[in-house]
């Protein structure tokens, strides 16, 4: 199996690239990964955040990534096996350990997928906490749910570098660095460097990951409850 070949859940294959090419022509102002829906995300995610960062006294950003080789081998793995095994295999049980981890304190989550050079997917996690107390300790049980109940998870991929905390809840150019970060990383929403909104003007890579997500109907990006 090449890397570059989706694996369907009907066991079907096709091309990553073609079926990329062929979904971003497909793709509508008004459809998900369009301009529009582009525009849409930038703005709740804004608005969102302008809300919150007036209560929050700590940003956070949790990442969750799998490795894109089976282990023990140097194979690629086909990109909707690594989603569907790797990213979304622990999505609830991390979120059961970010409840437990912030249990007794107000926060709210967004999350995004974020898309590697070569279209694989990984979970950001941005977290405003209405508490200055909590440090990257306080998230050692959502990394562990996330190595334990990801079959592709690399415990040593996800040391300090996968939690990010911070107390210094600042805004720069109307948004937190946390709703940057998390707006440059949903396909569709990255605008950096001249690019438009929306899938037709982003990277190749991006393109690719975007179309994963269409092929296992998961969204690029969602919204916990407010604080």
């Amino acid at each position: 199996m090449r890397y570059s070949d989706l694996q369907l859940g009907d066991g079907s294959r096709e091309s990553w690239g073609s079926a990329a090419n062929e979904f971003v022509d497909s793709v509508g102002d008004s459809d998900v990964f369009g301009v529009d829906w582009a525009r849409q995300q930038q703005a709740h995610l804004l608005a969102l955040d302008h809300q919150e960062i007036e209560l929050a006294e700590s940003l956070v950003l949790l990442t969750a990534t799998a490795s894109t080789t089976y282990p023990s081998s140097s194979t690629s793995i086909p990109p909707v096996v690594h989603f569907e095994e790797g990213i979304l295999s622990s999505m609830q049980a991390c979120q059961r350990a970010l409840s437990r981890a912030l249990s007794g304190v107000d926060w709210r989550a967004v999350r995004v997928y974020g898309v590697d050079d070569r279209g694989y997917l990984h979970r950001h996690t941005g977290v405003y906490v209405a508490d200055d107390s909590v440090d990257v300790s306080t998230f050692d049980r959502w990394i562990s749910a996330h190595t334990n109940n990801s079959s592709l998870a690399e415990p040593e991929a996800h040391g300090d570098g996968a939690v990010r905390v911070d107390h210094e809840v600042e805004v720069d150019d109307g948004r937190s660095w946390v709703a940057g970060y998390l707006m440059a990383n949903t396909p569709g929403c990255d605008t950096r460097s001249g690019r438009d909104h929306g899938l037709q003007s982003a990277q190749n890579n991006v393109q690719r990951g975007a179309v994963v997500l269409d092929r296992v109907d998961e969204p690029a990006i969602s919204y916990g409850k407010p604080i």
